[in-house]
């Protein structure tokens, strides 16, 4: 009964938007964004037996969505999302990582939330989100355009929370959110805390952030980490450092580190990004990214709405690289995740 308490309220309040009165400032837009690519896969070792590549299509996190928005309330605005995962090389209603598989399952909303936005007072947001650790400390990295974006890092990106957000104060913001990270048996509802401290001024940003998992009974780490952003002019770089904090007392390698460093030039439709990360080995349960990385990529925005991107992906551990294409597939099911893989991959990104 504990998963009980949020998606039920989500539902409610984007329910109520249709009862409000004809007169309402209410703005309602679907949207969507189909994201597919090709791509060549190697490993340096499999099983015997098993292939080390395959050559096939992947989704690239693909979504439809509506978002609604109302702010006929002085001072205050309320807007609400629901996005749902699309597989477009499967063709199915699913998330293409398969991580929410663990999570109340794979085909929930990608985002279910709702939020109240008041001019002084902050604004307060329910349901299924982005996390704040990830929006403050991991998100500033995560710019690339294929399947592989975004996997240099041990912060979870959403789950159910409840989360409130200070109005920005010259240029700082604090956030606190109450987590459902695990959706384990024997844990409260909003098993883990979040804080966050942003900053942000002209072409500067930093993000702080903290994850408290002290009320979820299964010793998962806690975690800090701190991001900054730079964008003079056509370039932008940024770096990012994150830690785990081991609870777990059988844990021998303890409180792993995490490193990341990205670059990238825009001009004229062109867009070039590199990468490199590198996570501290460990036999932590909760440090996921592990080894050194890199990624290359090129984008061509061909029009507002359409983008072509090719990639090269390199991991030493295969985190990234050993996720199945589908609940039933998974082409490198031999892979001996020790072992080095690359990806080579063109796609394309089609908004609307």
């Amino acid at each position: 009964m504990k998963h009980a308490r949020i998606v039920p309220l989500s539902s409610a309040l984007l329910a109520g938007f249709a009862t409000m009165p004809a007169h309402a400032e209410l703005e309602v837009t679907p949207y969507g964004s189909l994201r597919i690519q090709s791509e060549a896969v190697s490993v340096d070792e499999a099983q015997p037996g098993e292939d080390d590549s395959y050559t096939g299509l992947r989704d690239a996190y693909s979504r439809l969505g509506v978002t609604a928005n109302y702010d006929d309330i002085d001072n205050l605005k309320i807007s609400a999302t629901v996005e749902f995962p699309i597989n477009s090389a499967r063709l199915r209603a699913e998330d293409p990582t398969f991580f929410q598989e663990s999570y109340k399952g794979n085909n929930k909303p990608r985002v279910a939330d709702i939020t109240a936005t008041h001019d002084s007072f902050g604004s307060l947001r329910v349901g299924t989100q982005w996390l704040t650790y990830y929006n403050n400390v991991a998100y500033p990295l995560d710019f690339f355009s294929s399947f592989y974006s975004g996997y240099a890092t041990q912060s979870t990106f959403r789950r159910d929370a409840v989360t409130y957000q200070t109005p920005s104060m010259g240029g700082f913001t604090a956030t606190v959110s109450g987590v459902d990270l695990t959706d384990q048996q024997g844990t409260s509802f909003l098993d883990t805390l979040q804080y966050a401290l942003g900053y942000a001024v002209n072409d500067w940003s930093v993000g702080l952030g903290y994850q408290d998992s002290e009320q979820d009974s299964a010793k998962h780490a806690d975690q800090m980490g701190i991001s900054a952003a730079w964008s003079p002019g056509n370039w932008r770089f940024a770096a990012k450092v994150e830690q785990l904090l081991t609870n777990d007392d059988t844990v021998q390698d303890d409180d792993p580190v995490t490193y990341n460093l990205l670059g990238s030039y825009s001009w004229d439709k062109y867009t070039l990004r590199a990468m490199i990360a590198h996570g501290e080995e460990s036999d932590e349960a909760d440090a996921f990214f592990q080894g050194d990385s890199a990624q290359v990529g090129l984008d061509y925005r061909h029009t507002e709405n359409l983008k072509f991107f090719a990639e090269y992906f390199y991991e030493e551990l295969g985190y990234a690289i050993y996720t199945p294409n589908s609940e039933s597939f998974n082409p490198l099911a031999g892979y001996q995740v020790e072992s080095d893989g690359q990806v080579f991959t063109v796609g394309m990104r089609f908004d609307f």
